[in-house]
């Protein structure tokens, strides 16, 4: 099955430490979405999201995954999502992806996302070779700083930050 990955779970550091050996097929864009930092999470700050909006674009990343893998992220994902199908491209290659998103009672807009949660999707950008635009409206998220969860992932951020960046161009 196929895994659509947008926020967290964009690195591949971040899902195999979760999950295990896992196989990223690519890059895909997703024109009519927005990404959003308003879905409560258990901790109280913003998780991401997607949201349909004209003229925004999204950018994802598709990874296959076997079922165990797949109840293991249920897991780690928590209340407030719900696991939605979306039809995606992938070098002129056609994937149905499961993805989460947040249930409407879930969603806040006055939440900020904690420091350290905005970095594992930026690195998971970075590394997947999302636009430099697209980068930029990461970057400029406005957060909450947590000391003690920066100090809990200091190790996969900084080997996040250390990873090499897969060519965007090679997925389409």
């Amino acid at each position: 099955m196929y895994y659509l990955a947008y926020g967290s779970n964009l690195h591949p550091a971040r899902l195999s430490k979760r999950l295990g050996s896992i196989n990223c097929i690519g890059v895909t864009e997703l024109a009519g979405w927005q990404l959003r930092f308003h879905k409560r999470g258990a901790d109280g700050s913003g998780k991401g999201n997607l949201i349909q909006a004209a003229d925004m674009t999204a950018w994802a990343v598709v990874y296959e995954l076997d079922d165990s893998q797949k109840n293991r992220l249920d897991e780690f994902e928590g209340d407030g999502y719900e696991c939605v199908n979306m039809d995606v491209t992938v070098v002129q290659q056609d994937y149905s992806c499961f993805c989460y998103l947040a249930e409407p009672d879930w969603i806040n807009d006055q939440l900020l996302p904690h420091d350290w949660y905005r970095d594992l999707i930026l690195h998971g950008a970075r590394h997947a070779g999302f636009t430099a635009a697209y980068l930029q409206l990461i970057q400029s998220q406005q957060v909450q700083i947590d000391e003690l969860g920066r100090q809990r992932h200091a190790e996969l951020l900084q080997h996040m930050q250390q990873a090499g960046s897969l060519l965007m161009q090679h997925y389409g």
